[in-house]
């Protein structure tokens, strides 16, 4: 899954830098993508913790897909702080194709973690 999501957001990434679009704001998404940046690194450590106690693969990427959540709220709010600061309409593509490549890696990581546990 982890894999998944970190292509689509390769895919998303080069599509808005290829097109050239900015990043679209507007005052009800910046107070749900600040409520997700609060509520998203809590959520995602206690799942971390619990899948550790449990020893459950599956909550650990829930876990880790709640902090790259957390962490696209965060880029999603300095991309539009840098846009409106310095015109930057590029950060938001560049801070998801970084974040992207972290999740697909975890993503190989788990799965090879995975596939060499089931022998």
């Amino acid at each position: 899954m982890l894999v998944l999501v970190g292509l689509y957001l390769t895919a998303s990434a080069i599509a808005e830098l290829a097109g050239g679009s900015p990043p679209k704001h507007s005052t009800p998404g910046i107070a749900l993508t600040a409520a997700s940046l609060l509520v998203l690194p809590l959520l995602g450590r206690w799942k971390l913790r619990l899948a550790g106690a449990l020893g459950s693969r599956a909550l650990r990427g829930d876990g880790l897909l709640s902090l790259a959540g957390a962490a696209l709220a965060l880029a999603t709010l300095a991309s539009v702080a840098l846009d409106q600061a310095l015109g930057w309409w590029w950060a938001d593509a560049v801070a998801a194709l970084l974040i992207s490549i972290v999740l697909a890696a975890e993503g190989v990581r788990m799965s090879a973690e995975a596939h060499r546990g089931s022998r």
